[in-house]
């Protein structure tokens, strides 16, 4: 499911931060807010919160710079979910 206009807008306003980043990668490569949610062990409020620019905090920064890392060596959202399985 795509991103909305609403969530790309807010998304690309926000600060950079480590969750903002995420967050623009996973809008350039329609990578679900679900797996993200899955992934990190947060909620989908949560990760729509640091793709607004919420600091992330300290017990989902690890699975979070992970994440990114996989999303900005991936050049779609099958082969990010792909390298994603790998690692957990």
């Amino acid at each position: 499911m795509a991103y909305s206009n609403t969530i790309k807008q807010t998304t690309a306003k926000a600060p950079k931060s480590l969750g903002n980043q995420l967050g623009r990668w996973a809008i350039h490569l329609d990578f679900p807010v679900i797996k993200i949610a899955k992934y990190t062990g947060a909620t989908r409020q949560t990760v729509y919160n640091w793709f607004s620019g919420t600091e992330v905090t300290p017990a989902y920064r690890e699975k979070v710079s992970n994440l990114l890392r996989i999303l900005q060596s991936s050049k779609t959202a099958d082969e990010a979910l792909r390298n994603v399985q790998h690692h957990n």
